[in-house]
């Protein structure tokens, strides 16, 4: 380590340490001020200790989010008709973001985004959303045939992910420009 001049990195969950021995916690990487130095490998130890504790609590918020019987009362009613809907061309996931529960609606292999499935989702959603007022938003990935659909309110979000099939008849990607990118290519020059 010390006058040998090895780089030494080490990473513990959620926090990034570097041969100088400097702790970044990752969601601060890019502010340097928030860098604090680390003295000894007991500070180390802590350091990550703390993150944990920090992960433990946050992972404890979340939890109680999920256990409150209002929220299970809610992401039931919520949850049942997709679960149904998606069948075999899909997955439903749970988890809270924002304090709230948030569902994901996972459907593979779409032959469009008219497939009676994924309309009948979108419709259901559009009704629940109107009851309580709320947004509902879409994002086109056109390297994937892939649309997200999000939907939300200020007790829950759903966002519905759908994949159409590569094969499909109705729908296809298409070509509609080119963009040249510059970028900058690197070599390692040493004195």
């Amino acid at each position: 380590m010390g006058s040998r001049g090895i780089n030494l990195t080490y990473t513990a969950h959620h926090v990034e340490f570097n041969y100088r021995m400097k702790l970044v916690p990752v969601h601060l990487i890019e502010r340097e001020d928030t860098m604090s130095t680390i003295q000894t490998p007991v500070d180390i130890i802590d350091a990550a200790l703390e993150s944990m504790a920090a992960d433990i609590r946050y992972a404890k918020e979340r939890r109680a989010v999920l256990k409150s019987g209002k929220c299970r009362t809610l992401v039931t009613r919520l949850i049942q008709p997709l679960i149904y809907a998606v069948g075999e061309t899909g997955r439903v996931v749970l988890h809270v973001w924002c304090g709230k529960p948030s569902i994901t609606v996972y459907m593979y292999d779409l032959e469009s985004f008219k497939q009676r499935e994924l309309v009948w989702v979108i419709e259901y959603l559009t009704g629940e959303l109107d009851k309580l007022g709320g947004d509902v938003s879409t994002k086109d990935y056109a390297e994937a045939i892939n649309r997200d659909y999000v939907f939300s309110t200020d007790k829950w979000e759903v966002r519905v992910v759908g994949y159409v099939k590569s094969n499909s008849p109705t729908c296809r990607k298409v070509v509609i420009g080119t963009e040249l990118v510059e970028k900058h290519k690197f070599q390692i020059v040493c004195d």
